[in-house]
């Protein structure tokens, strides 16, 4: 798998980007030579799978979670561009195809998961408008080309009053006034953005008019399994990186059956709840793809929140088991540790996550849809998903 065969090459890179708190020159080359953007945006025209999607940010999660949140950015931009249909949109989604990297600017200091209370304007003015505003956290924030700016277009509290606009990088007024220092992902630059009257044509609308929350919304069912993808990636490099770790100590795995049991009956669980994260969001991504829709919102929700709780919980107990060569810094697991922790945050708290599924209640009475050609069979993952270790091939 393509996925897999790049995660290999991705590993050593990621070290050097935690420590140096920035993407590597070799990185973006690797991106654009091993033709990873056009394997995640799909082909001109095609919709993208979700599946796939997911599978490229398990892989470069479990190698460099950092990576991983830089592709799974693109690929959430490109289907909020593709959503709103308009020219300037599908034509940086082409862009995005050859190495375009683009930012996406919703929250705000007191607008994060309560999108309405945003502040930012757009003002009509002629045939512009005149962007006034702040943004918080935004990623790729001086990395990006372009930017997806969500601005208000009506002072009402409505659903309506909010549109998505593209905002070149080098526009007069826009400004990257702080860097923020984080616990984990590093390498990913997230910083303030700042509008002062920049103004953009009218033709820089993503939508119409009022459309951005729509968009927004919409574009999160399909993110917030991607997020699943690399908390899943996480708890698998985790683990990966735990028995890799026993297995070098003397005696090998063989002490998790001997004199270790205890540690091995904990180091089973982890492997039970990923293959159960992992059978979660396939189905999940593979049932959304065959029906040509978003994915359903709890389902969607509740992958991103499984997943991501997974990965806290796999890279606690992985340092836990690991004891102190778990821990150094530079440790593999240390890396994870901190990584982890922002997947339960972003794109929707996972506290947000429950509400979601809470009003969207699924009723589990039907029949279960099987698939026997894409059932797994014993050390052979279903059609889409990666192999559990690096080098095995279904």
């Amino acid at each position: 798998m393509q996925a897999q065969s790049f995660s290999r090459l991705l590993a050593p890179l990621a070290p050097v980007h935690d420590r140096h708190e920035s993407f590597s020159p070799t990185l973006l080359t690797l991106l654009k030579e091993q033709g990873v953007w056009l394997a995640v945006h799909g082909r001109a025209g095609a919709r993208p799978r979700l599946a796939v999607q997911c599978a490229w940010a398990e892989a470069l999660a479990a190698a460099c979670p950092a990576t991983a949140v830089l592709v799974q950015s693109q690929m959430t931009l490109a289907h909020t561009l593709a959503l709103g249909g308009t020219p300037s949109g599908l034509a940086l989604v082409e862009d995005m195809r050859r190495g375009v990297i683009t930012g996406w600017g919703l929250t705000e200091a007191e607008a994060g998961s309560d999108v309405l209370s945003m502040r930012s304007t757009a003002t009509l003015d002629g045939d512009s408008y005149v962007i006034n505003g702040s943004k918080r956290f935004i990623s790729n924030a001086g990395m990006a080309a372009q930017y997806l700016v969500f601005a208000r277009t009506a002072p009402e509290h409505s659903s309506r009053a909010i549109s998505g606009f593209l905002v070149a990088a080098g526009a007069e007024g826009l400004s990257i006034p702080r860097h923020e220092r984080k616990l984990g992902l590093r390498a990913c630059p997230t910083g303030d953005l700042v509008l002062d009257a920049v103004r953009v044509g009218a033709d820089a609308l993503v939508g119409g008019v009022g459309d951005g929350v729509g968009l927004a919304l919409k574009t999160l069912q399909w993110s917030r399994p991607l997020i699943g993808a690399v908390g899943l990636g996480i708890a698998r490099g985790a683990y990966e990186s735990l028995r890799d770790l026993i297995e070098s100590e003397p005696g090998g795995l063989s002490v998790l059956t001997g004199a270790r049991q205890d540690d091995g009956h904990r180091v089973a669980d982890l492997v039970i709840e990923i293959a159960a994260a992992r059978a979660l969001l396939y189905d999940v991504a593979r049932r959304a793809d065959e029906a040509g829709t978003l994915p359903a919102i709890w389902e969607a929700s509740a992958s991103k929140t499984f997943c991501s709780d997974l990965a806290m919980r796999v890279v606690c107990e992985a340092l836990a088991i690991g004891g102190r060569a778990a821990v150094k810094p530079g440790a593999p697991l240390e890396r994870y540790f901190r990584d982890a922790k922002v997947t339960q945050i972003f794109e929707g708290t996972n506290q947000i996550q429950r509400n979601a599924i809470v009003k969207n209640l699924p009723s589990f009475s039907g029949e279960a849809q099987l698939a026997p050609e894409q059932s797994t069979v014993l050390g052979k993952p279903a059609a889409g998903m990666p192999p559990t270790r690096p080098g095995e091939s279904p």
